[in-house]
């Protein structure tokens, strides 16, 4: 899983650049900064590192309904094969096994209300879609951060989420489409496709049996 650790470290240590969580003055390498501060988030609050299996006959997709999720969600389902890359990482999507329809269903669950939740404003909604650790974590790092005031979760969300963004955040609730998810005892990933057919994931966590986002984010895996 050394490819999946090294994406998710740029994923949040772009994400943190972009929300003003990691300072740049100075002569410090700032992305260095950034790549630091990630690595705490991971550590704290990634869910644990797995190698993944083989693939066991998954076929995303040709297996059953198994891969397929609640239609009323409008999620297409389908499983992970159908993200594969010809001689690229798929170590996301090879990720531990496919999940079963009960498992998809409720994270699909999960992530459409964070990114509902995102999109409409509704911050403490947000964040009751967030891992603790993460969350935890996120407000750790934001307590280093100079002129924040709020340092819970949803005052973070709020005041650190530029105004400009809620249309594409808007649009990404919209159009996600969850195809798989793969996972290995209390972690997973969900992957879902985005605005222009982009293909991301999420890493989730199982916490007392719900499914939680475990990123502000999900990372293009393309």
């Amino acid at each position: 899983m050394r490819g999946v650790s090294k994406t998710l470290i740029a994923a949040i240590a772009a994400l943190l650049l972009a929300m003003g969580l990691v300072a740049c003055g100075g002569g410090d390498d700032s992305s260095s900064t950034a790549t630091d501060a990630a690595a705490q988030v991971q550590a704290e609050g990634k869910p644990s590192e797995g190698g993944s299996s083989e693939d066991n006959g998954d076929s995303g997709g040709e297996s059953g309904s198994s891969n397929n999720v609640d239609d009323q969600s409008g999620d297409s389902g389908g499983g992970s094969a159908q993200f594969k890359t010809k001689g690229g990482d798929n170590s996301v999507q090879e990720f531990g096994e496919e999940a079963d329809a009960d498992e998809l269903d409720a994270a699909a669950e999960t992530l459409h209300g964070f990114l509902d939740a995102r999109a409409a404003g509704d911050w403490e909604a947000a964040c009751s879609y967030i891992s603790k650790s993460v969350t935890e974590s996120f407000e750790k790092l934001a307590a280093q951060a100079e002129k924040i005031e709020d340092l819970t979760c949803d005052g973070l969300l709020e005041n650190l989420t530029n105004p400009v963004a809620m249309q594409a955040l808007q649009d990404e609730a919209e159009k996600a489409n969850v195809g798989s998810l793969r996972i290995e005892d209390e972690s997973a990933f969900i992957i879902y496709t985005g605005v222009d057919g982009t293909v991301l994931a999420m890493p989730m966590a199982n916490e007392d049996g719900t499914w939680k986002v475990a990123a502000l984010a999900g990372t293009p895996l393309s």
